[in-house]
């Protein structure tokens, strides 16, 4: 059987359970996945903390998942013996079934598919289908009946050309341009996989030189060493990008 088969067996069988959650990430696309050069994961996100514990379950004791390792394993127990870490805002545990593998997340605040799907970074892999209703939500393009008018063209217009989510605050500071950028080895994987990521590392380019040209914000020495620090990691990174972003735009 082959790869694309089993990812769509093991989520087809995902749909079937009574997990409060959804089902999202790439394996949810409508792609060949044995053309692409890196395997996709299954991602499960469970709407409320105590779901994690019972999605796990229900994998493994009714639907034959394994913990895809040693460590998993661990976390698996340690979940179960004493809960999860409560300084952290996100917990994944991996499992495994006829070589998918599935991850099975909690993450805070984030209570229904839409708000989900709200949290990602590129528009082509805002999909997902909310399990207890059986019903598929798909955000890569504007769909008017969850957000509002789009006079400045942030949404795409194709599902495969991926756009910065709009949904997402963009805002140019140090902190959100951090949280945006390390993602940008999803840029070059999702290119590889034939997606239109160029947007993307424009959007990147343009939130590092937008850090940099609004200069630091406080006198204090801790500003100071913070922004040099931007500056040292990020203006090396950028150059990178915009060295990709080159090659690939006559393409």
């Amino acid at each position: 059987m082959s790869l694309t088969s089993n990812i769509k067996n093991v989520i087809d069988l995902i749909k079937t359970t009574d997990i409060n959650g959804c089902i999202t990430g790439s394996s949810m696309l409508d792609e060949n996945f044995d053309m692409w050069d890196s395997v996709p994961d299954v991602d499960v996100f469970v709407y409320y903390e105590p779901q994690l514990q019972h999605a796990i379950d229900t994998l493994i004791m009714i639907h034959g998942f394994e913990p895809l390792s040693e460590g998993e394993a661990w976390k698996i127990e340690r979940i179960k013996n004493r809960g999860m870490q409560k300084d952290k805002p996100l917990s994944t545990v991996k499992l495994k079934k006829n070589d998918v593998i599935v991850n099975v997340t909690w993450k805070k605040s984030k209570n229904n598919v839409f708000s989900v799907l709200a949290s990602f970074d590129m528009s082509i892999i805002m999909k997902g289908y909310d399990i207890p209703s059986h019903v598929m939500y798909d955000l890569r393009c504007r769909d008017s009946q969850f957000v509002p008018e789009d006079p400045d063209g942030k949404w795409s217009n194709d599902p495969r050309v991926a756009v910065p989510n709009p949904l997402r605050k963009q805002d140019v500071d140090m902190y959100g341009a951090e949280m945006w950028v390390r993602q940008f080895d999803r840029v070059i994987k999702y290119w590889n996989r034939g997606f239109d990521t160029r947007p993307m590392a424009r959007f990147y380019i343009e939130l590092i030189d937008g850090v940099i040209r609004k200069g630091q914000l406080f006198t204090t020495d801790k500003s100071s060493a913070a922004f040099q620090e931007f500056i040292n990691t990020y203006e090396p990174l950028k150059q990178k990008m915009v060295e990709w972003l080159n090659q690939k735009e006559d393409c």
